[in-house]
């Protein structure tokens, strides 16, 4: 027997997952909804296909959200505390507090990543990519109508213009913007405009074959961003010292070099399904990370399968891509490779480039030492500083904005999302 539970299924970046209204799942105490995910995913898989569910067989293909207004998530927790929905902060659901117009915010998301192999839901997380996808949810489902309306209050509504949303990232209480491109039918519904973002545009980006609007978006920093209070570490292995740093732009990062992983230096250029098939070269991954995450009392408490995320850096080099296309050195400013939950992506997470645009900036680190045949040294007088990272299926970039002490302060960077289906997905009764 199966049961339906209305869900849209979105692409943000290049990550796709499955969304859910909180008040869909608020009926359901928490451990029934990792069960509803995990049915909806068909996870677990031994076989690491997902074959019998909406899942990719790989992580980050593998994603939920839940998304809210202030407020919303509320009504069912009087039902007792199995029914509370899992949060960073407290005061996700604050509704005076979100109200403020200065630093209040529209939606509050709530990420899931959900285990392919094994039955794990892993909530301590967040996801950068899915960020485009969330913005525009709360345009589709008209989260955010109200807003909208009062930012074109008196005026002609125009065919199309940018609004930002803001978004509440439930993990850590960051509010980030994602402003996307606004369209209206032209037509009421309910005696109202319904907006809606528009799916066309000329923004590409690596990993995804098809060009779609652009969505903005400024992750601010906040709060210690080096969780050992250090720009560079060094991890004790083997009777050696290995560099790293450590960076928290919203999920923590390690930054190794592509010689503590990858004997050979070409080995580190190979495809990530080659990669992945060595299974060498994912356990000293994961062994790096587990000993990385040993050097802060932070980071210990918060290992899980998914966090912190670890980095293979090296200097810029020549590679042919996963789409067969041919980069040259001087195009890019590093070469990485991703490792999340087990395996070398073909892309890099959002979370991970702002937390290597941070590290760019930082004198002595490891991404500091492997781009500095690259960028630039740092001027007091400037308040910007550009990234860009080569990774398996091609070129991202990311954009850190500086204080006036040369201190970084945010994080830009472009994506592009597309909803894939909306109605209801069928879970095991």
């Amino acid at each position: 027997m199966l049961r339906a539970i209305k869900a849209s299924f979105y692409r943000g970046g290049t990550s796709k997952g499955l969304f859910f209204r909180a008040s869909d799942l608020a009926p359901f105490p928490q451990s029934m909804r990792n069960e509803i995910l995990l049915s909806a995913m068909g996870s677990p898989d031994p076989d690491g296909r997902q074959i019998d569910g909406m899942g990719g067989g790989i992580s980050s293909l593998s994603k939920a959200v839940v998304l809210s207004t202030p407020g919303e998530a509320v009504s069912e927790m009087s039902r007792g505390p199995e029914y509370s929905f899992p949060d960073g902060v407290d005061w996700v659901d604050d509704v005076s507090r979100a109200s403020s117009e200065r630093s209040g915010w529209d939606v509050v998301y709530r990420f899931a990543q959900v285990g392919v192999r094994d039955f794990v839901v892993d909530w301590s997380s967040t996801c950068g990519n899915l960020v485009a996808a969330v913005a525009q949810y709360a345009v589709d489902e008209g989260l955010v109508q109200k807003r909208i309306e009062a930012s074109i209050q008196g005026q002609t509504p125009p065919e199309r213009f940018p609004f930002a949303t803001r978004i509440l990232a439930a993990d850590s209480g960051k509010i980030i913007h994602a402003t996307t491109v606004v369209c209206t039918p032209g037509s009421l519904e309910s005696g109202r405009l319904r907006w809606y973002v528009s799916n066309f545009g000329g923004a590409s980006i690596s990993g995804v074959p098809s060009t779609s609007s652009p969505v903005e978006i400024e992750n601010p920093l906040q709060g210690n961003m080096l969780p050992t209070g250090r720009v560079l570490d060094a991890i004790p292995m083997e009777g050696k010292s290995i560099p790293c740093t450590i960076v928290d732009a919203g999920l923590p990062s390690i930054f190794i070099p592509s010689s503590a992983v990858f004997s050979v230096p070409e080995w580190f250029l190979s495809h990530p399904a080659d990669l992945d098939a060595d299974p060498r070269f994912r356990a000293r991954a994961e062994e790096l990370r587990y000993a990385a995450s040993r050097l802060s009392p932070a980071l210990s408490s918060i290992f899980s399968t998914s966090t912190p995320k670890i980095c293979v850096i090296g200097s810029p080099a020549s590679y042919r891509t996963t789409s067969g296309e041919e980069l040259r050195s001087n195009q890019m400013d590093c070469v990485i490779r991703a490792v999340s939950v087990g395996n070398f992506h073909r892309t890099v997470p959002a979370t991970m480039v702002s937390a290597l645009a941070v590290a760019s900036v930082l004198p002595g680190s490891v991404v500091w030492d492997a781009c500095q045949a690259s960028v630039l040294p740092q001027e007091k007088n400037m308040s910007f500083r550009s990234i860009t990272v080569g990774q398996p299926a091609g070129l991202s970039k990311a954009t850190v904005a500086l204080d006036i002490h040369g201190q970084p302060k945010s994080i830009n960077y472009v994506r592009t999302a597309r909803r894939l289906f909306q109605g209801e997905v069928l879970v095991k009764a």
